[in-house]
């Protein structure tokens, strides 16, 4: 099987990721007059994180009456954070979210009011009231009005390419080279790229991601050379439906009345002590609801919320008019903290590469405070679109070069002729299962040990595995990556020898500031893995290559 003729196309800025990071910097960067090209995997504004959100973000400045500010909405983050976030894009979030907002409007989002004002409500971790979302709690009424706009002025909109590889010229990023659905290669030379690809929870068996989320843009950067921080603080969002696919939102459920109870029909909080819903926050939920479990009072893996205790006509609001009284509900990945290293002007450290979304680490830290998301990806979305923009403006385009175009393709060529057997499906379940049970929630030395040889033994495995269709060529690609994104995972969590936020350890399972306020990278160093450990400050601590 042979991949198809490449078809090569020129813009001044490349965007890859049709999320609402990716809009945003593509609708900011058409601003400056040039051309912008936005290719996807998934349909531009859907099958996104973006598009199966919640829909909601927060911004210090909507409710004025408060007393709030964005020095507290950056206090709150960072203690959510737990110290890990760089306090200087923080700041840049709290103070650019109203803008985000505004603009939005602009581009045809409609949110929530009552009485003609905006719905503002209260998250936990939050000091006040600063959440407001789209229509009916629906993220593609913040992603398909965007992607309606972008299209209105001229953003040329590419659905259905896989990225494989940034294209390199010099040490500057030039383009990107991906293939479609039926083989054809595309390849396009731009003078600016912006990495908008998204996170990675479909490395786990159960996650409310979109099913493309494989932590593609990771493997990107990794391999062109950018580093990766973070990466051993994965969010699970503690109340999910439906064997973790859809999220059933705590945050307006039990301020509601609504009750979590175990199989004996106890209130988990009151048996856990936990009364305080403000300081609620998803990495205590999520230990709590998943301790529950392990401990055998669940239910076939999951607690149930009973929406008995809370009025029926609400009940019915979240559930979208739907109505179910009692919901099991589990654990899932829902976040990455972790990302490419990236400093105030969106900037990875490689020429010519601008980064925005969850693919960025080091905003969140060690936890993210619901509804920052999207508030992050659009306002470093605006940044890395107008940031690439200037500098295509003032550059010439530098031509990609023919070998580096060919030398893709007959590696691409090569991953598709292997004649091994084996199913790429049952390799994929197989990873996401180990990194579910062994780098999932509750992690030890022990277990993380025991997934980074299997995730060795299953590499070995992908190397052989037969393709005999276009389809699975771009299962295996996403497989590699996937791979490449765990072991990351994987190297980061056994290095941390501490609890904090999302990352907790059984033989570690306090949080160590002593030692730990810390920040762990992973660059690509002589073709190894290598990790470093950076206060802070940035000095250098430790490394360790494998």
């Amino acid at each position: 099987m042979e991949l198809g003729a490449i078809q090569i196309i020129n813009g001044d800025v490349l965007v890859i990721g049709g999320g609402a990071a990716g809009l945003r910097a593509a609708i900011e960067a058409r601003q400056y007059g040039l051309s912008v090209v936005l290719i996807s995997e998934s349909p531009v504004g859907f099958r996104n994180n973006t598009a199966i959100s919640g829909a909601t973000l927060a911004s210090s400045g909507i409710w004025k009456e408060t007393g709030d500010s964005p020095e507290i909405h950056l206090r709150d983050t960072i203690a959510s954070g737990r110290f890990m976030n760089d306090r200087r894009l923080v700041e840049i979030i709290t103070r650019g979210a109203t803008r985000q907002i505004d603009d939005l409007i602009k581009f045809g989002v409609t949110f929530r009011r009552r009485r003609g004002e905006l719905l503002v409500w209260r998250i936990p971790g939050h000091t006040y009231a600063r959440s407001i979302s789209a229509e009916r709690f629906k993220g593609v009424n913040i992603s398909k009005p965007m992607r309606q706009y972008a299209a209105s002025i001229d953003v040329k909109l590419i659905d259905g390419i896989l990225v494989t590889k940034l294209l390199l010229t010099e040490d500057a990023v030039v383009g990107a080279l991906g293939i479609d659905g039926k083989g054809q290669v595309l390849a396009v030379n731009a003078k600016s790229t912006v990495l908008a690809t998204g996170g990675a929870g479909q490395l786990y068996f159960r996650t409310n991601n979109a099913v493309g989320l494989t932590g593609d843009g990771y493997a990107l950067a990794y391999e062109a050379g950018a580093t990766i921080r973070d990466m051993e603080f994965v969010q699970f969002y503690p109340t999910n439906s439906k064997y973790g696919r859809k999220i059933c939102p705590y945050e307006n459920l039990i301020p509601n009345g609504a009750i979590l109870r175990n199989s004996l029909g106890e209130n988990i909080l009151e048996r856990h002590g936990i009364a305080d819903f403000v300081s609620m926050t998803r990495d205590k939920l999520t230990r709590t609801i998943m301790t529950e479990i392990i401990d055998g009072r669940g239910i076939e893996g999951h607690v149930v919320f009973d929406l008995s205790t809370m009025p029926r006509e609400e009940a019915r609001e979240f559930q979208h008019g739907g109505y179910e009284e009692k919901i099991p509900v589990t654990p899932a990945v829902h976040f990455f903290m972790g990302g490419l290293r990236i400093n105030e002007s969106a900037e990875p450290g490689i020429d010519g590469l601008y980064a925005a979304g969850e693919v960025c680490g080091g905003i969140h830290g060690a936890n993210r405070l619901g509804s920052n998301a999207i508030t992050e990806t659009l306002v470093f979305g605006a940044i890395a679109g107008g940031k690439a923009a200037v500098r295509a403006s003032r550059m010439g385009l530098i031509q990609v070069r023919h070998g580096e175009v060919t030398a893709e393709v007959e590696r691409l060529n090569d991953l598709a002729s292997g004649t091994g057997r084996g199913s790429i499906d049952e390799v994929q379940q197989s990873l996401k299962q180990t990194m579910w049970d062994k780098v999932g929630i509750i992690r030890s030395k022990q277990s993380l040990e025991y997934a980074q040889r299997e995730i060795l033994a299953l590499r070995d495995q992908s190397r052989a595995l037969s393709v005999t269709n276009y389809e699975q060529l771009w299962q295996l690609i996403k497989l590699t990556n996937m791979l490449t994104v765990s072991e990351m995972v994987c190297k980061a969590a056994l290095i941390r020898t501490e609890s904090r936020g999302a990352h907790y350890r059984t033989d570690y399972t306090e949080e160590d500031n002593e030692r730990w306020l810390k920040i762990v990278e992973i660059s690509r160093q002589r073709g190894q893995m290598t990790l470093l450990v950076t206060p802070v400050d940035g000095e250098v601590q430790n490394n360790e290559s494998a």
